[in-house]
């Protein structure tokens, strides 16, 4: 009894050990996130996708200076979709991605099961989203494991309904998406009414519907620091120059 007690230890010991090992760098994606909260700076996600119903596909040959740009115009993490056949997405992007950049990178594909957060902890992503709209049980579990493998995520909500639910799980970071993920519509008309309901505790990231200053200095105003772009971030370069000034 007492061998396989010592046993049971050693081979947690070993798992502790992994997961230490693993996540010796990930820790990045907060740190840089609060550094620039205590310097009162807002960061930027930057979102980057093989084809988009905005935008088309992106050929391989210019990933590079998009990633650079990013890079260059301040962004503290890239978003990337691993398994999404309507965005022309594979798993093989991520290694693309991160032979070339030193930036976090946040997997935001819908995720709903362990297999896909074991996947992401082991292939060594920064960072995962977890959509909230999955059942209560599903979307604790999931919870438990990333808090477990100590894998940082992003919980993310798009309504109301949803917005109860947080009050019965202990969350750090919040993502708002204002899209209805059946229509693509965004309803701006929420934010407030979503804000005025999440505990001030809570860090909040803004993932849709940026598309000028206007967007970014409204969401400012409501003590928002920590925003998703897409496309959008590279297309207006006048809208970036404001951003930056807000950034020094």
């Amino acid at each position: 009894m007492n061998n396989i007690l010592i046993k049971k230890k050693k081979y947690k010991e070993i798992i502790i050990f992994i997961i230490t090992i693993i996540n010796y760098k990930k820790n990045l994606f907060k740190k840089k996130i609060f550094k620039n909260i205590k310097n009162n700076k807002i960061s930027i996600i930057s979102e980057y996708k093989r084809q988009s119903p905005y935008i088309g596909i992106n050929k391989n040959v210019f990933f590079k200076k998009k990633i650079f740009k990013y890079e260059l115009f301040g962004s503290i993490c890239l978003s990337l979709l691993n398994n999404c056949n309507n965005f022309k997405c594979k798993i093989k992007d991520f290694f693309l991605v991160k032979k070339n950049t030193n930036l976090p990178i946040l997997r935001k594909d819908f995720i709903f099961n362990n297999i896909q957060i074991i996947e992401s902890f082991f292939i060594n992503y920064d960072a995962i989203l977890l959509i909230f709209n999955l059942k209560n049980n599903i979307i604790i579990n999931l919870i438990k494991l990333c808090n477990y493998l100590k894998l940082n995520y992003i919980v993310e909500i798009h309504n109301i309904k949803e917005i109860n639910k947080i009050y019965k799980i202990k969350i750090e970071i919040l993502g708002i998406n204002c899209r209805n993920l059946k229509n693509l519509l965004i309803n701006k008309k929420q934010i407030i009414i979503l804000l005025n309901k999440i505990p001030n505790n809570i860090l909040i990231i803004y993932e849709s519907g940026l598309f000028n200053f206007k967007d970014i200095k409204f969401l400012i105003d409501n003590n928002i620091r920590i925003f998703l772009i897409g496309e959008n971030y590279l297309k207006n370069i006048i809208t970036i120059n404001y951003y930056y000034k807000l950034l020094l």
